[in-house]
């Protein structure tokens, strides 16, 4: 299992923007969200301005759902590569 990481901020779309860029997180990876920090950041995009596409894809990096519960909130878990 991969570990879970705090990214040192409240999970938001730009924080996982942010991480993602600075920590060079590969085009393909998916990163895994507790089902509370994944209906926040989906409620946070429909109450943008910008068009935001769901399943939510940034520099080709995934965002889901945890569907396991094994997620903790406010951390996130880095898939590489792999099948979820």
């Amino acid at each position: 299992m991969s570990e879970q990481i705090f990214i040192g901020s409240e999970i938001t779309f730009q924080s996982l923007r942010d991480y993602i860029f600075e920590h060079k997180i590969n085009k393909g990876d998916t990163i895994v969200l507790s089902p509370q920090n994944y209906e926040m950041i989906t409620e946070e995009i429909k109450n943008s301005p910008q068009e935001i596409e769901i399943p939510v894809n940034v520099f080709g990096v995934l965002l889901v759902k945890d569907t396991t519960l094994t997620v903790e909130n406010g951390k996130i878990q880095i898939v590489k590569n792999d099948v979820l």
